[in-house]
């Protein structure tokens, strides 16, 4: 799953700053109506603390116009994105939402939308996830943990938060390019996952790099690899899976916002350009590093292709993965 190189971003940043101060942005059209930001998930998180960074900058550009974050967790990100799919097309309503969109196209029998219900309106950053060991496999590399894997196929179990979860997928998608079988262990949320890793009940894990930086840092877990196309900068250490022998490898999730299709042609060139404006100041880059997010705006051409790519490949791996939710 490709995604634009995310690393090295500071004098690109720096020089984007620069230039929102040196430009007008379009103003949306006028509403007497907040525009309400539609979090799939429940306050805490990646998206909702993009989402309440959003809340706070954009009324700046708005003409006073109040951003309300409103939190619809529920079926998977589903219920959030049959709210806007089925809201007024005036643009008052977005979606704030992760790759889950595309993941629940194929994991789900009726997700209750279609991606062509959906204008993309701009990326805005990408996380990444780490396989990590406990120390008592004596795994040292990915490729001893792929290797044992081979000797011994489905001997080795790894947990992720949950079938269909990127992690899953990201996984899967390992397993094909290394051919190699393993017993996929689904959990419910990172914490019951990361606490089985730490006790030694669970060998392997494929987790959030929030989750694994402090616990690879302090030795008490063994990080295998990044599934980024970058190494983490949190995880300098870390090599990626492409690095590992798996040329083209990459998964990684997307954060980033989409509206009702029929919404006003001005307001998502308008928001469009807010929002990159936004993730292009130092301050929206460090708060979004915290939450685990690199900085990777995408103008809406370009997320709407890596949209539909995105959308591609997951049925793929869901397929192969052979899960699926009635």
């Amino acid at each position: 799953m490709r995604q634009t190189p995310v690393i090295r971003r500071r004098t690109l940043l720096g020089a984007a700053t620069a230039a929102v101060g040196l430009c007008v942005l379009p103003a949306f059209s006028q509403s007497a109506k907040p525009l309400r930001l539609v979090v799939p998930y429940p306050p805490g998180g990646a998206v909702d603390a993009t989402a309440r960074l959003l809340s706070e900058k954009l009324p700046a550009t708005l003409q006073g116009r109040a951003v309300i974050v409103d939190n619809r967790p529920g079926a998977g990100g589903n219920i959030a994105a049959a709210l806007v799919a089925r809201s007024d097309a005036d643009g008052s309503s977005v979606l704030v939402t992760s790759n889950n969109h595309t993941i629940n196209l194929a994991l789900y029998q009726k997700p209750g939308y279609a991606l062509e219900e959906f204008v993309p309106i701009a990326q805005l950053g990408v996380t990444g996830f780490v396989i990590v060991a406990h120390p008592s496999t004596n795994f040292k590399t990915l490729r001893d943990l792929l290797d044992a894997a081979r000797a011994k196929p489905n001997s080795i179990s790894f947990g992720t938060g949950g079938s269909g979860h990127p992690a899953h997928l990201a996984t899967e998608m390992l397993k094909e390019r290394a051919k190699v079988s393993m017993q996929h262990v689904p959990y419910k949320g990172s914490g019951p996952l990361t606490a089985d890793l730490l006790g030694g009940q669970l060998p392997v894990g494929v987790i959030s790099v929030v989750a694994a930086q402090p616990f690879v840092a302090s030795g008490q877990l063994i990080g295998l690899g990044v599934t980024t196309k970058e190494r983490w900068p949190d995880l300098p250490k870390v090599p990626t899976v492409e690095e590992s022998g798996f040329p083209g490898y990459e998964y990684s999730g997307w954060i980033g916002l989409l509206g009702r299709v029929g919404m006003p042609e001005a307001d998502v060139a308008a928001l469009e350009k807010q929002l990159l404006a936004i993730v292009a100041t130092e301050e929206a880059r460090s708060r979004l590093h915290k939450q685990g997010i690199v900085v990777a705006p995408k103008g809406r051409t370009e997320f709407k292709a890596a949209i539909a790519h995105d959308a591609t490949v997951n049925r793929e791996l869901v397929k192969a993965a052979g899960v699926r939710v009635d």
